[in-house]
């Protein structure tokens, strides 16, 4: 099981607009890394790349997108750190 370095992002929010992602509807959050971005469970969530668009943060993706062709979750870290 990866630890919380592996998986160092955090995504909630609680909303019961159906115009967000299932995440939010949920009420709900979830840790996730590198590893397992198009792995994490409900129907809308599994499109990352959009999930993150509806809520505001499509700044992450780049940087996101980097960091997997990298291998390296501490420079997606550093970077959204940095521009936060």
């Amino acid at each position: 099981m990866p630890g919380e370095i592996d998986r160092p992002f955090v995504l909630g929010a609680q909303s019961a607009d159906p115009e967000l992602p299932s995440i939010a509807q949920w009420g709900a959050s979830y840790r996730f890394g590198l590893d397992n971005l198009d792995s994490i469970g409900g129907e809308q969530w599994k499109d990352w790349r959009s999930s993150l668009e509806m809520v505001g943060s499509s700044w992450v993706i780049p940087i996101i997108e980097e960091s997997v062709i990298k291998e390296d979750v501490s420079h997606a870290v550093s970077e959204i750190v940095s521009k936060s």
